[in-house]
């Protein structure tokens, strides 16, 4: 009798699972995106630089910051420079694939015709632990779509937030999905230098040095929150007025030294 009891809660388990697994194997927010149609990108012949800045939630509070990019290019190379900003709060790097054609906002600014893309992206991938590989796949995506439209894509390396913080900070039912992820997806709770790994991993295995500006943290915030907390949020994931100087001042730095070195 206790055989067949041992046998019928090892069936049990053994079918909850497969069940498990055949279920989230299904779960779409566990599978990278796909590829999707074209963009219509204008091309003008004009003198000025044009800049999107999209992304997620750092872009969209990018919008209510003073933006100095425009005015450090144009001292620097003495040509015009417009700025336009979009995002959306807790958008991973597959949503913000698809939002460069479904998100109305997303894609005007691309239709518009920018010469250079800033994306935000990466922070909501390592918080809600998507996985690197899916990361990656959707950066591949991403970042191929703004060459083939001949945008020179500015890419975020994922800051140092404090990630432990944001997720003790988690209510009940985000924190349980938070630890159903890092199982499934086999990422560590602090799994930003994975990420990050993963896609310094892509630009090189498509030779994309040349054609993509990767902004790392190295050159504004090598420490992120644990070195300059002076210039987060008390979220400690965002970051504040200065943060956002220093980081404007940055990204155009890179479009100067991008555009002197391609002349």
């Amino acid at each position: 009798m206790r055989n067949k009891t041992y046998l019928y809660v090892t069936i049990v388990i053994v079918i909850g699972l497969l069940s498990f697994i055949f279920y989230y194997s299904q779960n779409p927010c566990y599978k990278p995106a796909e590829r999707q149609g074209e963009l219509f990108v204008p091309h003008h012949h004009d003198d000025t630089i044009r800049i999107a800045y999209i992304g997620d939630s750092w872009a969209y509070k990018h919008k209510e910051m003073s933006c100095v990019i425009d005015s450090l290019i144009s001292l620097y190379l003495g040509r015009p420079v417009m700025v336009r900003s979009t995002g959306v709060g807790g958008l991973v790097s597959k949503e913000i694939y698809y939002s460069l054609f479904y998100n109305h906002e997303f894609r005007n600014i691309l239709e518009w015709g920018p010469d250079f893309c800033y994306v935000s992206v990466g922070i909501n991938d390592t918080n809600k632990k998507i996985g690197s590989s899916n990361y990656k796949e959707n950066m591949r995506l991403l970042i191929s779509t703004l060459l083939e439209n001949n945008i020179v894509p500015i890419i975020q390396d994922i800051p140092y937030y404090d990630i432990v913080y944001s997720f003790t900070q988690m209510n009940a039912i985000s924190m349980f999905r938070s630890l159903r992820s890092m199982l499934w997806t086999w990422s560590a709770l602090n799994c930003i230098d994975e990420y990050s790994e993963s896609l310094y991993n892509l630009i090189e295995e498509q030779h994309w040095q040349d054609n993509v500006i990767l902004l790392k943290r190295d050159s504004w915030n090598p420490q992120g929150y644990y070195g300059q907390s002076e210039l987060y949020t008390k979220d400690r994931m965002h970051i504040n007025q200065e943060g956002y100087y220093l980081l404007d001042s940055c990204i155009a730095s890179c479009v100067v030294m991008f555009l002197c070195g391609n002349k």
